[in-house]
């Protein structure tokens, strides 16, 4: 600090020894202090919002492509189960309909002509379709367990998957595709709905192989 004071007072060059005092104390000033930055450049600045719109997508995976309802006899029902595991983003929810293929019957023998029975078809708005008195005929339901809760409705299907009494509660495949489950918020995670199949058949109902596909659609909500 002191040969920074002096090298501002001395404006000329004192010789001593030979040396330049002057030069002396300004070359360590300059030492000392060192490089001085220039000042800044003018600057401008600008801000930017960035926005989008995701979109829905949804995507439905069945369990099985197949689903083998076994060797039936007359009289002693069979069952069976498979699963619908829906992912959505919707922020609105998801439906999921289902309908059988052909407006004939679900299920048709080898022989082209032969159909297997069908129960009143489920018409997707109420329980008048449904029933716990279950007859000699292929028949389903949305089934309690294992179905998300906030996809079940129990007015259409049942407080439970027991047969008998007023729970169980089932309807036959629509030819049109027809709601079997819905909700009506964004969930954000995989979704499930569980289907239970039963049949019976009458005494006189032909022997032979029968088979036929039934479709389920899954749509997010508007």
């Amino acid at each position: 600090m002191i040969k920074k004071a002096i090298s501002l007072v001395l404006g000329s060059s004192l010789v001593l020894a030979g040396l330049s005092i002057g030069e002396e104390i300004v070359g360590t000033f300059e030492r000392s202090v060192g490089h001085i930055p220039e000042a800044h450049a003018a600057t401008s600045t600008g801000g930017q919002t960035l926005t989008t719109s995701v979109q829905a997508a949804i995507t439905l995976t069945l369990a099985t492509g197949t689903v083998p309802l076994g060797n039936l006899t007359p009289g002693t029902p069979i069952f069976a189960t498979t699963s619908a595991s829906i992912d959505t983003n919707n922020a609105t929810g998801l439906t999921l309909q289902v309908n059988r293929n052909s407006a004939t019957s679900t299920l048709l023998h080898t022989d082209t002509t032969t159909t297997f029975p069908d129960y009143t078809a489920w018409n997707g708005s109420n329980n008048s379709t449904t029933t716990n008195i279950i007859g000699a005929n292929l028949h389903f339901k949305v089934a309690n367990t294992g179905t998300d809760a906030g996809l079940y409705n129990s007015t259409f299907w049942g407080p439970n998957d027991t047969d008998g009494a007023s729970n169980a509660r089932y309807a036959g495949f629509p030819s049109t595709s027809q709601t079997i489950a819905s909700n009506a918020g964004y969930v954000g995670s995989t979704q499930t709905v569980v289907s239970r199949y039963r049949m019976d058949a009458p005494a006189t109902q032909k022997t032979g192989s029968y088979s036929g596909g039934i479709t389920y659609t899954a749509f997010s909500n508007p």
